[in-house]
């Protein structure tokens, strides 16, 4: 199956045939050149699922350096599910209270530990493993504090699955670039932009993103001049760059 029809199908969403057939193309490009420039750079993420959960939950609305402490200072403090699950709120708050929201966060950390346990056992990672791909979508989805792109990111990054989470970076890009409108919600451009992007290249694509959001395509005052997407970019064209 494509990665953009079982992202889709995932979301149950569709997308125009012709759209789809030009932007594949046109992501191709982009991809290409991504991964030239970048590689397929890890980000500090996790092959094991259950870390990778909370990686992402506490990787929202919080700067980089963060939470790879915080998260790093969570695990080291609470070595295994069945301590995170014991711990009292107040010493998670202060483990994670550098990465804000800590209340909100320490309260879902608690809950995915505990409700990990209940369903799996010691060996949830495990158990994720042999799901497939709408198993695992609608388990992790049902995790409290989890969001289609969370879900989406743990199973790109740890579960293998061929499919496209939509963050800032992207969306910010993506809308630059023309393949979506400028402006649209978060959860909009999620609903749109997988069916957009060709078979076999989401996570070239969504880590290379990434990368060129936080150096050269940034929220304000892009680089455009040092931008090897310029030509391919409707922005980077209207600029008329060089």
């Amino acid at each position: 199956m494509e990665m953009s029809q079982l992202t889709m199908q995932l979301l149950g969403r569709r997308v125009s045939s012709r759209k789809a057939a030009f932007w594949s193309s046109r992501f191709d490009q982009v991809a290409d050149r991504l991964v030239t420039h970048y590689g397929v750079p890890k980000l500090g993420n996790f092959r094991d699922p259950v870390k990778e959960v909370f990686y992402i939950i506490l990787s929202a609305r919080t700067a980089e350096i963060q939470y790879r402490r915080i998260h790093r200072e969570l695990f080291r403090k609470y070595s295994t599910l069945e301590k995170l699950a014991m711990a009292p709120r107040c010493k998670i708050v202060a483990c994670i209270n550098d990465g804000g929201l800590a209340n909100k966060r320490a309260m879902q950390v608690r809950n995915i530990a505990g409700r990990m346990l209940a369903d799996f056992g010691p060996s949830p990672s495990r158990a994720l493993r042999k799901m497939n791909a709408e198993q695992a979508f609608t388990y992790l989805l049902g995790l409290p504090g989890a969001g289609p792109k969370s879900t989406l990111c743990v199973m790109m990054y740890s579960l293998d699955f061929d499919v496209f989470p939509v963050d800032v970076h992207v969306n910010r890009i993506c809308a630059r670039i023309g393949a979506i409108p400028k402006g649209l919600k978060h959860y909009q451009a999620q609903n749109m932009l997988p069916g957009l992007v060709p078979d076999g290249r989401s996570k070239e694509l969504h880590v290379g993103l990434v990368v060129h959001g936080r150096r050269i395509c940034t929220p304000r005052d892009p680089s455009c001049t040092m931008c090897f997407l310029k030509d391919l970019c409707r922005t980077g064209k209207a600029k008329r760059v060089a």
